[in-house]
């Protein structure tokens, strides 16, 4: 393998993100089987897991039921349930319909109906196109569980689940720092439904959910489970509450989970004259729970929290309060004498109407949630009229709203103010239609392929999908408008291929597929020393033969070993700890050419996950939970790799390779920041932060009327994004023309604003910690705008799909991207100096260029030239793979000597000067040499043809 230090490094974080947006349902069909008893749940007898679920009991509570259950001329799954390849007479199936998601981030889920299998082993549950959670339990069997969509156009979906033996889960609960035993600990284990990659969630269900209890020594055990990945929960009296993303069972030894002392934000809530009040309600915003008590008859308040940082605030009826000042308690500390005043009614009021029509909508729901953060605040429906109160404490919100037939809508960062009640109007558009064809390669229509879409930035969570007709026809409904996702794949692949779609109310999107043969890549995944696996990995198939970010994942069993089946092509293979939140890709990374209709074996070693890591602390000392640590790259590949910390400060970047330079870190929460430069790979940090400021301010006019209301967003001092708001900079919207901002990040910054009548200002000013400072912003005038064309260099043809990024390093979420004539727009820029950066792709150069817009100005940057990465010096600009005793190509650098000379991927290489070529780590030696010396190539191309080629070695 090549020298990684000859190449820059390329972050594969584009890919990462789009893959955390998309959640994919993985459906998997079987055998027809006849009929068995089946119904729908009643509203009225909650479900019961049973016992051979897990020794314990479930989760409090059950699912709700559909208010209306599927009808029989809707179709139905057809479930059957085998074990050591034999049915399973009256194994107990559910089935949970996943509905819109409600804004507080957890998936809505719904028990669609319930059946026991006969003497086959199948049931038959009616059910409506959707997407589904499938679950069978049977005594003497762990459960089996699979997420399944059910496509449109299909009478009868077929399902088979595999009951598994039970395994168990041992371990002990144990007070950290103490190690003492926690006895009566409830600890919970909620189960994955695919391979744990960064964005996969447990799913939370009671039903699904097991319980135990630790005993006096702190010991518990879960048995009866399936094998697989899991989340836990523990909890108990006196400690805060641990969550443990990433569980496998069986595990190799007992499991420890250390629980820290509880911590407790005490005061009282005090009427405007003073008085205490009884009765009221107080909850804590900010972390990924809302915790809740009521005060008392003396208007006290206890509350227990995990440490961390929240905003404080209370209500009784129409009266709403809150602190002013973020807090931020440490594990096993008091807060105390913390006061909260009871004010005039306060939060959003408003009307929620379809366009273009402008009619009410009826019946949408309203969620609000603390800004960035999730959990539920208030939630409220739109009446006949469309219009909709929702009371809310003074804070920052992000609001969704979610109605049937409509796309979803989303406000960020909406401020209440104290005794306020913000008027906030909602336009909801209605849906769209995506169609097209499946083809094989040979433009054969392909029948039966599954095909699905989903909004790129959707916030409902809801994807439609479909099959083929006999003709490779399909057509997707009800989708919401913009920018969406389009995925089809065969019936027997789980690897989707993906297209972008503009979805548009007046016409459908046309999106066709021409899909691959598959083929079979499989293998044994070891230790990077060759030692056997303690636990299983996490495989990675990328395509580079495909279009941008599309992955396939699977988990190796106990043995290391992992199969995938995937349309013929070139896949780059990486194996990785489950649950890696990113992974770094090269040049030369392992690639494998996958035949079709035959299996290619791939061995591979386990990726180091841990690089750089390391702890953020608080300004007391104690750990940040869940703070954001950005990893920034400097260079050519400037880039900010924001991850977020654990409940204990903890933090993990991947390594990049080991003459990778030294990262810049940035660590942020709830405007408490703090810097750390030149950290290298493989080395442990500590970053501290400092106090948030205060920042108060005011927006004048200098002519014309006051403002009624604007928008802020806070900039560096040079006009750019915020590190830790790489992924979006959301603007606060204020009313009126005053601001108060307790939780600013003490550093040098832009304060921009844009009020509602479309003036812009901006203000330059600089915060300390712990500091309040007072700050008047002038407005100057309206939004620019900023165009160009990118272009390929050399060939000067326009250059299609080129991200654009105003403002910001390179990251996950683009301000725009160039169409096919390679032209792009930036809206609503402000006025004064700016940076856009143009980058064609993971293997492209990054392009600079520096602007200054005037209020009201339209600005042409003209042709933006785009090129290729250099490719690195000596080497031709290609990877090589092997499959049953021949050397192909497996990727070419766009732009390199390879590339130049007519290399194409999938061309066999038979030698290089005369040699024979025997295998891949020969091809990859005889192909580098001098910088700019001559190489000459004999390929075999896909027809038979050999070829010999000259190449020149990049300088």
């Amino acid at each position: 393998m090549s020298n990684r230090s000859r190449s820059p490094l390329v972050l594969a974080l584009i890919l990462g993100i789009v893959a955390a947006l998309l959640l994919w349902w993985r459906p998997k069909h079987a055998a027809d089987a006849p009929e068995a008893h089946a119904s729908a749940p009643s509203a009225s007898v909650p479900s019961s897991s049973g016992s051979s679920r897990a020794s314990g009991s479930s989760a409090p509570g059950a699912t709700q039921p559909l208010e209306t259950p599927a009808a029989p001329s809707e179709g139905a799954f057809r479930v059957r349930v085998v074990a050591s390849n034999q049915p399973v007479t009256g194994a107990r199936v559910q089935t949970y319909l996943r509905e819109a998601e409600d804004g507080t981030g957890q998936p809505a889920w719904r028990r669609a109906s319930e059946g026991t299998t006969g003497q086959d082993g199948s049931v038959r549950l009616p059910a409506s196109p959707g997407v589904y959670l499938i679950s069978a339990s049977a005594q003497g069997h762990a459960a089996a569980r699979r997420e399944v969509a059910r496509p449109s156009g299909e009478a009868e979906t077929l399902v088979e689940l595999t009951l598994p033996a039970g395994a168990e889960l041992r371990g002990r609960v144990i007070a950290a720092g103490r190690g003492e035993p926690v006895p009566l600990a409830e600890l919970s284990l909620h189960p994955y439904m695919e391979a744990v990659w960064a964005g996969s969630q447990a799913v939370t269900l009671p039903e699904e959910t097991a319980l135990v209890t630790s005993d006096p020594q702190g010991r518990f055990t879960f048995s009866g489970l399936a094998p697989g990945r899991y989340a836990l929960t523990a909890s108990a009296v006196g400690f805060s509450k641990r969550s443990m993303r990433i569980v496998t069972v069986p595990s190799p030894g007992e499991l420890e989970v250390q629980l820290w002392a509880s911590s407790f934000l005490e005061g009282f809530v005090v009427g405007e004259d003073g008085q205490p009040v009884t009765g009221a309600e107080v909850l804590a915003q900010g972390g990924h729970t809302v915790p809740r008590t009521t005060t008392g008859s003396g208007g006290g308040f206890s509350l227990e929290v995990s440490n961390g940082t929240y905003v404080l605030a209370a209500r009784q009826g129409e009266r709403l309060g809150r602190l002013p000042h973020v807090l931020q308690v440490a594990p096993g500390e008091t807060l105390k004498d913390l006061r909260i005043t009871l004010g005039a009614r306060s939060g959003l009021l408003g009307t929620v109407t379809a366009t273009p029509e402008g009619t009410p909508v009826a019946g949408a729901r309203l969620t609000a949630s603390p800004s960035n953060q999730a959990g539920e605040v208030g939630s409220a429906t739109t009446g006949s009229d469309g219009r909709y109160s929702l009371e809310l404490p003074p804070g920052d919100y992000d609001v969704v709203v979610v109605a049937p037939g409509r796309t979803s809508a989303l406000r960020e960062a909406l401020v209440i103010a104290p005794s306020q009640q913000l008027t906030v109007d909602f336009q909801l558009d209605g849906t769209g239609v995506v169609e097209g064809r499946v083809t094989d390669l040979e433009a054969r229509p392909i029948a039966g392929a599954y095909v699905k879409a989903s909004r790129m930035r959707g916030l409902s969570g809801l994807e439609r999908s479909t099959r083929t007709d006999a003709n490779g026809s399909y057509r997707l409904e009800g989708l919401e408008l913009g920018a969406t996702v389009v995925a089809a794949r065969r019936e027997q692949t789980e690897h989707w291929i993906k297209k972008p779609a503009d979805v548009k109310p007046s016409s459908a999107a046309q999106v066709d597929f021409s899909l691959a043969e598959t083929g079979i890549v499989q293998g044994q995944v070891r230790q990077a020393s060759g030692a056997p696996l303690t636990q299983p990995a996490l495989v990675r198939a990328e395509s580079k033969s495909g279009s941008f970010g599309e992955f396939t994942y699977t988990d190796t069993d106990a043995e290391g070993r992992y199969q995938l089946e995937l349309p013929a092509g070139v896949y780059r293979l990486v194996a990785v700890n489950p649950g890696a939140r990113y992974v770094f890709s090269h040049e030369d990374d392992l690639s494998v050419t996958v035949p079709v209709g035959a299996a290619v074996v791939q061995d591979l070693s386990l990726s180091d996950d841990q690089g750089v890591r390391g702890t953020v602390l608080e300004p007391s000392g104690a750990p940040s939970p869940y703070a954001t640590t950005v990893a920034i790259q400097r260079g050519d590949f400037a880039m900010a790799l924001p991850v977020e910390a654990d409940e204990e400060g903890h933090f993990i970047f991947p390594p990049r390779g080991p003459n990778a330079a030294p990262l810049d870190l940035i660590a942020h929460n709830a405007g408490r920041v703090g810097e750390l430069s030149g950290a290298r790979e493989d080395t442990e940090v500590t970053v501290h932060l400092r106090p948030a400021a205060t920042l108060r301010g005011r927006v004048v006019a200098r002519s014309g009327a006051a403002p009624t209301g604007f928008s802020l967003q806070l900039l560096q001092a040079d006009g750019s994004v915020l590190p830790w708001l790489e992924r979006g900079n959301p603007e606060r919207t204020f009313s009126g023309t005053t601001f108060a901002l307790y939780d600013a990040p003490a550093l040098p910054l832009r304060v921009s604003v844009r009020t509602t009548d479309g003036r812009t200002g901006e203000a330059q000013v600089t915060l300390s910690p712990g500091q309040s400072t007072e700050l008047e912003v002038p407005l100057t005038g309206g939004s620019a705008s900023i165009t160009g064309r990118a272009v390929w260099s050399g060939s000067n043809t326009p250059a299609e799909g080129v991200s654009i990024y105003l403002d910001k390093q390179l990251s996950g979420s683009s301000d725009a991207q160039t169409g096919p004539d390679g032209r792009f727009l930036l809206k609503d820029v402000k006025p004064g100096p700016h940076t856009v950066r143009a980058w064609a792709s993971a293997d492209g150069q990054p392009v600079t260029r520096t602007v200054k817009t005037a209020s009201g100005e339209a600005v042409d940057l003209g042709d933006v030239l785009v090129t290729a990465r250099k490719t690195a010096s000596g080497t031709i600009g290609a990877s090589f793979s092997e499959e049953r005793g021949w050397v192909s190509v497996a990727w070419v650098k766009a732009d390199g000597p390879a590339a130049h000379a007519g290399v194409r991927v999938g061309d066999r290489l038979l030698a290089v000067d005369g040699l024979v070529i025997r295998s891949r780590q020969e091809a990859e030696q005889r192909t580098k040499g001098a910088p700019g010396s001559p190489v000459q190539l004999r390929l075999q191309r896909s027809d038979g043809q050999e070829q010999q080629l000259q190449l020149t070695r990049a300088d």
